[in-house]
């Protein structure tokens, strides 16, 4: 699995290219290079000085780029570009086609959203999930469970947001880059219809509770550290947080790419049948 280039803030940091690769310098330390084949994804963070070439180095190379603050927007997404539509555009159609087609996909959707809630429901507390396997459970019940592990108040609400707002942004980020690589759109959503990257927002949803489990666990870590500061914009997530959230993220990052590569080859699958 290709590797994901993180570069965080650092005023002494500065990045340019070096024919097909990238050149790596920070003040104080030795420059290093890293050829573009070897990086799948590229996350920004925050400001950086680095040279144009480089963002058109890694869309040359089918490398979508994210860029975010520390307050977990997301400021931009710079992909690919070429004007021929993905090799299987038009099988994607297959799910506007028909009301039937459109409900058949959304019922997959939620479908594989429930499997992925008991998931965490199980790693958070076995009794409960064993609860809702048992009796069932509804979209409200997993979201009054969550709530139990969020901070209470209305500004540690906020530090879920921030939080929230990392963890959803990397796994946007690589959902975007396996629909890429599988010759899908990442626009033609269904339940986010006519939103930008909506076709990834829909997988991203069906693993949504993914994105709660990584919240958890880092505001759980984060207490007692300075892993969230106030400052001018609100509160955002300090280096020595972003580099915990990513360190986190990463730990289950090959987990999380499989789970993408799964929804992928089902959604090749649901072509076929709604084709025949």
């Amino acid at each position: 699995m290709d590797r994901t280039l993180y570069l965080n803030e650092n005023k002494g940091l500065t990045v340019f290219r070096d024919g097909p690769s990238i050149w790596i310098k920070e003040e104080g330390r030795a420059g290093r290079r890293i050829p573009a084949r070897l990086i799948g994804r590229v996350v920004i963070i925050g400001n950086l000085r680095f040279e144009a070439g480089v963002i058109t180095l890694f869309t040359d190379n089918d490398i979508p780029v994210t860029f975010i603050n520390h307050r977990g927007d997301a400021a931009a997404v710079a992909m690919p570009y070429n004007h021929h539509l993905p090799r299987h555009y038009e099988e994607q159609k297959v799910f506007l086609e028909t009301e039937e087609n459109t409900d058949r996909f959304k019922r997959w959707v939620y479908a594989k959203r429930r499997e992925a809630q008991i998931r965490v429901v199980n790693r958070l507390s076995k009794g409960v999930a064993r609860s809702f396997a048992y009796k069932g459970f509804r979209e409200k019940d997993y979201q009054k469970f969550i709530e139990e592990f969020k901070p209470a108040g209305a500004v540690r609400g906020e530090y879920w947001r921030v939080a929230s707002g990392i963890a959803s942004n990397l796994f946007r980020e690589m959902t975007i880059a396996c629909i890429v690589k599988a010759d899908l759109d990442p626009h033609p959503g269904i339940i986010y219809r006519r939103h930008n990257f909506g076709f990834a927002l829909d997988l991203c949803r069906a693993l949504e509770a993914e994105i709660d489990l990584q919240c958890i666990q880092f505001l759980k870590n984060a207490r007692g550290k300075d892993f969230l500061v106030n400052s001018s914009a609100g509160w955002v997530i300090s280096k020595e947080g972003m580099r915990d959230i990513i360190h986190r993220y990463e730990n289950r990052r090959k987990q999380l790419h499989e789970m993408v590569e799964r929804l992928i080859d089902d959604i090749f699958e649901l072509m076929r049948e709604l084709r025949r």
